[in-house]
């Protein structure tokens, strides 16, 4: 009899069991295999792009980086430029020193994409100056030209609407967006306008000759171009100012020209499709008579026809 008591106890207690399991996961929202409960699905695509929205947010406020054309890192900096609100000027710290370069080795290496920078505004500056974000991101282009040697025709600047606060000094850490663009058949024919007909300034007569930013970029894009029309020829003209004799200045812009020719040959350009020549002190685009007028004379002249 006491073994009966003790089984209808067991029992009792295993029914229990199994109503508090059953309760517990209708009560948590655990799908069962009898359950007709169905979990919300959330759209991958819509995830995904809360994901990147916030993850763009977070690198926007620690600092600057570049994406290319699959969202992937082309580089990122754990400080951040910094914009005003008193001027379109842009700082840059000490430890983004380079990045310049880094755009400009990548724009080499993929001659099939530009650069569209993105300068931030808030509502209140597009409506007091509707100048404000372009002029941040061209500030930046300029560099990226002037410095990194990047072709201008491949940099996009536009301005984005974006809502921050400044600091107390009147700055805000960000406001420039960089983003890598697969070039649009419509702007392939601008672009190679220019690199067939180019003028570079440097001190290509130096004795210890030495390729800037901008040649050492201009003679990847027209390696590229060459391969994409291989019966083109190039012309590589050197020009001079007046200073000297008309005989010297004939020799320099002649040497200048054949250092051009020699490094973009050196950098895989067939020597059969480049000829140097010099104009010497000929052909000036600006009168001689200061120092900046000079030194737009003294160029060269690539000419690919």
């Amino acid at each position: 009899m006491r073994n009966l008591i003790s089984f209808f106890i067991f029992i009792l207690f295993a029914c229990l069991g199994m109503w508090w399991y059953y309760s517990c996961n209708w009560c948590l929202g655990n799908k069962d295999e009898g359950s007709t409960i169905v979990k919300e699905q959330i759209d991958p695509a819509i995830e995904a792009k809360a994901k990147k929205a916030y993850d763009d947010s977070i690198a926007l406020a620690h600092g600057l980086y570049a994406k290319d054309i699959e969202n992937m890192d082309v580089f990122r900096y754990p400080k951040n430029i910094q914009i005003n609100n008193s001027s379109f000027d842009v700082f840059i710290p000490e430890s983004l020193n380079g990045f310049e370069n880094k755009i400009a080795n990548y724009l080499g290496q993929h001659q099939d994409q530009d650069l569209i920078i993105y300068g931030y505004e808030t509502s209140s500056e597009r409506e007091t100056d509707s100048l404000t974000g372009i002029s941040r991101a061209n500030y930046i282009k300029d560099i990226l030209v002037n410095t990194g040697g990047v072709n201008k025709d491949r940099i996009l600047t536009k301005a984005k609407l974006h809502t921050y606060d400044y600091n107390a000094d009147g700055t805000y850490n960000g406001g420039i967006l960089l983003n890598f663009h697969k070039i649009d058949e419509s702007r392939i024919k601008e672009i190679e306008k220019g690199i067939a007909n180019k003028t570079l300034y440097s001190s290509f007569g130096s004795k210890d000759f030495k390729p800037d930013a901008t040649l050492s970029n201009y003679a990847l894009e027209l390696k590229n171009y060459l391969t994409k029309y291989p019966d083109k020829k190039v012309l590589i003209t050197g020009h001079t100012d007046n200073v000297g004799d008309t005989k010297s200045n004939q020799f320099f812009g002649l040497k200048r020209a054949q250092n051009v020719r020699n490094y973009l040959t050196s950098q895989g350009i067939p020597s059969d499709k480049l000829t140097a020549k010099s104009k010497g002190e000929l052909s000036p685009i600006a009168p001689n008579d200061t120092q900046e007028n000079r030194a737009k004379n003294r160029r060269i002249e690539i000419i690919v026809n």
